[in-house]
């Protein structure tokens, strides 16, 4: 786990909002690592920094962390494997020892992802329920929220950001066979455009949708064969018809992130 390294680069903050944040898998820690908004190279991001222990996949499924009250401090929102939600407050170290003892029947799958929101701004969480329906609303209100859309099974939630120039936040996920859709949102529930951004993306698994770069376009976060963690930026140029101009090509910013789940 080590973030590659070059030039000499300001430096970089840890805090809700900015950084990145992440599950080690076989381990159950938790990872932030620094960020640097401008150009996307090696340098965006700093070496991680441990921020919790103890969150293994079979304790908690479903995690995100962000500044869900707006005040620059880093909640943890913890999905348990029998349904229930529970909010871990900001500390210095999270552990899953605050987690209340798991009921024994389990749940159906759901998705939970940060969305950015801005500074000085609580952020959102989108949910996708186990029939696909997804919403967005406060991280202490996972009933609540209009229906978004609808995604089909075996899809995964990327992210919200602004894909197709518009200025609005757009929906974006994983389809089954690996490729890219953003669902342009019109502003409410009704209506809204699927767009096809590509099937192949250099063989690596998308992971995360995110405005690396601080232009108002959100990039890709992607997890290539050998471990390294990519960023496909956005070109600056959304043409639904050539999905390929969309992304320029991938710049790895960290190594041996291949146990990992992004988780805000």
């Amino acid at each position: 786990m080590h973030t590659l390294t070059g030039m000499a680069t300001p430096p970089q903050r840890l805090g809700a909002g900015g950084a990145l944040y992440v599950r080690n898998r076989s381990t159950g820690e938790l990872f932030g690592y620094p960020h640097r908004p401008g150009a996307i190279d090696p340098g965006s991001y700093g070496a991680p920094v441990r921020i919790g222990t103890g969150f293994l996949p079979g304790v908690a499924p479903v995690l995100a962390a962000g500044d869900f009250r707006g005040d620059g401090g880093l909640e943890l929102l913890c999905g348990l494997p029998d349904g229930r939600e529970v909010l871990l407050s900001p500390t210095e170290s999270f552990t899953a020892a605050d987690l209340p003892p798991a009921a024994s029947e389990r749940a159906p799958a759901t998705q939970a992802v940060v969305v950015r929101s801005g500074k000085g701004r609580p952020e959102q969480v989108l949910r996708a329920a186990p029939d696909g329906t997804v919403r967005l609303s406060a991280a202490s209100a996972p009933g609540e929220g209009e229906p978004l859309t609808t995604i089909d099974p075996g899809a995964v939630l990327l992210g919200m950001g602004d894909v197709t120039g518009t200025g609005r936040p757009d929906l974006l996920l994983r389809r089954p066979d690996g490729g890219v859709s953003a669902w342009e949102y019109p502003g409410t529930s009704s209506g809204g455009l699927w767009h096809d951004l590509g099937a192949r993306f250099d063989d690596a698994v998308v992971v995360a949708a995110t405005d690396v770069s601080g232009d108002g376009l959100v990039d890709l976060l992607a997890v290539g064969g050998d471990g390294e963690l990519l960023v496909f930026p956005h070109s600056g140029v959304f043409w639904p018809q050539d999905p390929a101009v969309t992304f320029f090509f991938p710049v790895p910013v960290a190594v041996g992130v291949d146990a990992f789940d992004v988780i805000g």
